[in-house]
């Protein structure tokens, strides 16, 4: 998952969802509900933890968008790719995206840096318009008072991380020990440096599954019933 997505498979990923959602926004009339009306799973994951596996499987499970760094990054890189996703909102959405972004760099949950306002813009956008899958960037931080989204953790212990990732590379024990261990360290820094929080305080996720000794479609179940209980109290 962590190959860079070719520049033609991502514009025209973000072509149709453009489309798509300006043929929604055209086609119903406005009202006042509040932005994030879609579920949505945001997904947290230590380096090696079977995501190569499980990411496509929920994708399959749940038929729903994955949106991960490689796409997120894309287009917020993309000033006219930006502000045409956050164009398919209504006026009023607009507002408050406007109000809710003021809110997270005015309370300390967000750098106001421009890279970031646009990401947790782009996230706030998608599940406006559709369900979906966030992989990393901090999406159980940016989306956090969404009580319709399920924040999940992947994990396992560093050793069976390490070498599934030598197998996986066709690499020796200890460079899949030093892969690992930068990997975690550059997510943990990204965390820490954006949203001045620690990655492993396990308080912000509704799941932490061990990855070693849980099967990945058992993975996707627990999710799923996990996503039916939130959905289902918030009706």
């Amino acid at each position: 998952m962590s190959a860079t997505l070719p520049e033609s498979i991502a514009e025209k990923i973000i072509e149709d969802k453009i489309q798509e959602w300006e043929a929604k926004k055209t086609g119903r009339a406005r009202t006042a509900m509040a932005i994030g009306a879609f579920p949505f799973i945001a997904i947290s994951r230590d380096y090696g933890c079977l995501e190569e596996k499980l990411i496509p499987l929920f994708e399959k499970t749940f038929q729903w968008k994955v949106y991960g760094r490689n796409l997120l990054d894309h287009i917020a890189s993309r000033d006219a790719l930006s502000r045409s996703f956050i164009e398919t909102l209504d006026e009023h959405h607009a507002n408050q995206l406007d109000q809710w972004i003021h809110y997270l760099i005015s309370s300390g949950a967000l750098r106001s840096d421009e890279y970031m306002v646009k990401l947790s813009k782009l996230m706030k956008v998608i599940v406006t318009h559709e369900s979906a899958i966030f992989i990393g960037r901090g999406a159980h931080y940016i989306l956090a008072d969404k009580p319709h989204g399920v924040f999940v953790k992947l994990t396992a212990p560093f050793t069976y991380r390490a070498a599934h990732i030598a197998r996986l590379k066709n690499l020796s024990q200890s460079e899949a020990e030093s892969q690992v261990r930068c990997i975690d360290r550059e997510r943990q820094e990204f965390i820490h440096h954006h949203f001045k929080q620690d990655i492993e305080d396990a308080s912000h996720f509704d799941l932490s599954l061990n990855t070693q000794t849980i099967p990945a479609e058992k993975v996707c179940q627990l999710v799923a019933r996990v996503l039916e209980i939130k959905t289902s109290a918030v009706l």
